[in-house]
């Protein structure tokens, strides 16, 4: 990372610990007027759903906290470490740059959104849901922009190499995406496994044990269900990987184009959907919509290149 981008990068850091180290001080400001127990979280209304011990308040700090040190670590592996992205030095340091200030970004806007959290908590009022709603859409943007920045720098600054070696480095990078992808989704899960069903209130009725709402159905189910896109997902890409080593060996590039854009296509939009479900939200017919017109896609661009690729 250059000069420039050290300082912002420091800037945007301690900003983010400034903001969450100032809404802990305001809370602990109106620790003596709490009862013992508060209003702590909120439903999709901004209501209060969840009346616990004062010592919950604390949650967004210790999540918010952890959120922003893993994200410091993040970009102190990705200075130290080398992307093995085939593009020249300057690409590099340009890359890293710009993946550094993303995730810098992405804290101080999640710092901020634990902090209105917080301040909601402290005064025991409703939460903004327009605001956190505008908020996570921001976050969704800097994101998607980082990311655009990111493939333009590497096509800019791309070292021109064999197709060969060009095509193997792409199916690598798709390969460990949607692994990642898979099994990052299946840790949140485990971590989120507990708290279901999320609404307290329905929690402690015994009727309610174990279950979790979905949102797209508009009932409570059990909780195992949640577990039902983990293992399509799973299954879908080991199938891949199969046809996909059975392609390589085969020399049969335009099978291996097509598994490739499958495997992680399909890894992110199941990634999403997992973090919907898990959050008790609708699954959009957009986003489903996207996704077949998308595989769709693929097959139709994966006939049109086995009709041209040379028989073996």
């Amino acid at each position: 990372m250059n000069r420039k981008g050290v300082t912002i990068h420091h800037i945007l850091f301690f900003l983010s610990i400034i903001i969450l180290m100032a809404s802990l001080v305001f809370y602990l400001t109106k620790w003596n007027s709490f009862p013992e127990e508060i209003g702590i979280h909120f439903d999709g209304n901004g209501q209060y759903d969840v009346i616990a011990s004062r010592y919950y308040g604390f949650y967004p700090h210790i999540v918010g906290g952890i959120l922003i040190a893993g994200l410091a670590f993040a970009v102190f592996l990705i200075n130290r470490k080398k992307t093995g992205l085939n593009i020249t030095e300057t690409g590099e340091q340009h890359f890293k740059t710009e993946l550094c200030l993303t995730l810098d970004c992405l804290s101080v806007l999640l710092s901020l959104f634990f902090a209105n959290w917080s301040r909601c908590v402290s005064l025991q009022i409703p939460l903004n849901i327009n605001f956190m709603g505008n908020l996570e859409l921001v976050m969704m943007t800097a994101v998607t922009a980082g990311i655009i920045s990111e493939v333009i720098i590497c096509r800019k600054h791309k070292i021109q190499q064999e197709h060969a070696q060009n095509y193997k480095t792409v199916h690598s990078v798709c390969r460990l995406t949607a692994w990642l992808l898979t099994f990052g989704s299946a840790g949140i899960l485990s971590v989120a496994w507990e708290r279901f069903p999320s609404d307290e209130e329905l929690y402690f009725n015994p009727d309610y044990y174990g279950l979790a709402y979905f949102s797209n159905l508009d009932v409570f189910l059990d909780k195992r269900f949640l577990l039902i896109p983990h293992v399509l997902i799973f299954i879908l890409l080991t199938v891949l990987e199969i046809l996909s080593a059975k392609a390589v060996k085969s020399n049969k590039n335009a099978l291996v184009s097509l598994t490739d854009r499958l495997k992680l296509t399909g890894s992110v939009f199941f990634f999403w959907w997992n973090l919907v479900l898990m959050s008790e939200m609708s699954i959009g017919i957009f986003s489903v919509s996207l996704f077949l017109c998308l595989y769709v896609l693929f097959f139709i661009i994966y006939l049109k290149r086995k009709k041209s690729e040379p028989s073996v």
